[in-house]
């Protein structure tokens, strides 16, 4: 197999894996209506583990700042987010969850995790770690990729409507 084949099967399951894992498909964010929108804001805070600007925020949602707006609108309506200013500078806005935010989040990760569970039965222990390591050096190489394109063309948006 060539290596371009090799970059479009990993693409393909990598894609393929995203859409199983998507969690859209959790009762608890169906019960609550909860778009995934919503979910990407609650889950980089979470992932943050304190306030965030709205700047870094978007980014790490994957959202344009106008679209984050509205996101944190909703959410801050919903009472699970809460935002203000930067103690250290005023005219920054932080973001940071609200204690049912950070519940409704728990809840969230608490079914995936369980759903999970039959998955991670059939790997054992090397493999699972083996795993993760994986995934975390793939992770780390996307993010070191994407700052690389983000430097040289600065004025590019991520397309979130598709």
């Amino acid at each position: 197999m060539k290596q371009r084949d090799h970059y479009r099967q990993i693409l393909r399951l990598v894609s393929r894996i995203g859409r199983l894992t998507n969690p859209q498909h959790l009762p608890v964010l169906k019960q609550m209506r909860i778009p995934l929108t919503q979910f990407l804001v609650l889950d980089a805070l979470s992932d943050a583990g304190g306030p965030l600007r709205m700047t870094e925020l978007a980014n790490a949602a994957g959202l344009s700042p106008s679209e984050l707006t509205r996101v944190a609108t909703d959410l801050e309506s919903r009472e699970w987010v809460e935002r203000g200013a930067d103690p250290a500078d005023s005219r920054v806005r932080l973001v940071k969850t609200t204690p049912a935010g950070a519940l409704l989040i728990h809840e969230v990760h608490s079914q995936a995790t369980a759903e999970l569970r039959g998955v991670w039965s059939d790997f054992t222990h090397d493999e699972w770690h083996g795993f993760i390591d994986y995934l975390q050096r793939f992770e780390q190489g996307l993010c070191r990729v994407r700052a690389k394109g983000e430097q040289s063309a600065p004025s590019r948006q991520r397309n979130t409507t598709g």
